[in-house]
């Protein structure tokens, strides 16, 4: 019994200064986080970390480092800690969204767009989710608006150096339709952009300039 009762001393011993050095490498950190050293900060929350043993995980620190690792470039680390601290619910929204921010700096489009979807669908009220999401609706409009004006401008050049023959000929006619198409979906997508954000000033004045052109053509 004795034996048993020294080894879990020793055991707890050991425990509580695991702990404490613990908190003091995350001390260490705050201090080189407000200093803004991140690269000190982030390595002495990780080394932390390592030492925490059986104490409860701090989701603050998580969060901190993400914010850390952005600050030097290391996003694949980034998003590892924001998922830890939106996996423990601490500031989940901001994490999720800074896991969206990081794959659009890597411009990884697929995964991007799927952390976005994702973040709206599960804070569908967010200004930040809904900003984004705006954005992504005008950009994509903006394209088919620049596409329709390619066509049209096309087209006219078309009739301008005689290879159609007037507004009449067959193929200036088709080259017409699809710069109306684009323009026409142009217009939803700056809709869409419309409804998710709209304090957005830019969509309303790209989908005059749409319906302005598809009334003229």
């Amino acid at each position: 019994m004795k034996k048993v009762a020294l080894i879990l001393l020793i055991c707890l011993t050991f425990g509580t200064l695991f702990a404490q050095e613990s908190v003091k490498l995350q001390n260490a950190g705050n201090d080189a986080l407000k200093a803004k050293d991140y690269a000190t900060a982030l390595g002495n929350y990780e080394k932390a970390m390592a030492v925490w043993g059986n104490a409860p995980k701090d989701s603050v620190m998580f969060y901190n480092c993400g914010i850390c690792a952005i600050q030097i470039k290391d996003f694949d680390k980034a998003i590892k800690y924001f998922d830890l601290a939106a996996n423990s619910n601490f500031k989940a929204e901001d994490a999720t969204f800074y896991k969206v921010m990081i794959y659009k700096i890597q411009k990884n489009n697929d995964a991007y767009l799927k952390a976005l979807n994702d973040g709206i669908a599960k804070y569908p009220e967010s200004a930040k989710f809904k900003g984004e999401v705006g954005k992504n609706f005008l950009l994509e409009g903006v394209g088919h608006y620049n596409g329709g004006n390619a066509l049209l401008k096309g087209a006219v050049d078309k009739i301008n150096t005689k290879k159609y023959k007037d507004a009449n000929d067959p193929g200036y006619k088709a080259e017409i339709a699809k710069a109306k198409k684009e323009f026409s979906e142009a217009v939803t997508l700056f809709d869409k952009a419309i409804a998710v954000n709209p304090a957005d000033t830019k969509a309303p004045e790209l989908k005059a300039a749409c319906e302005k052109q598809i009334k003229a053509l």
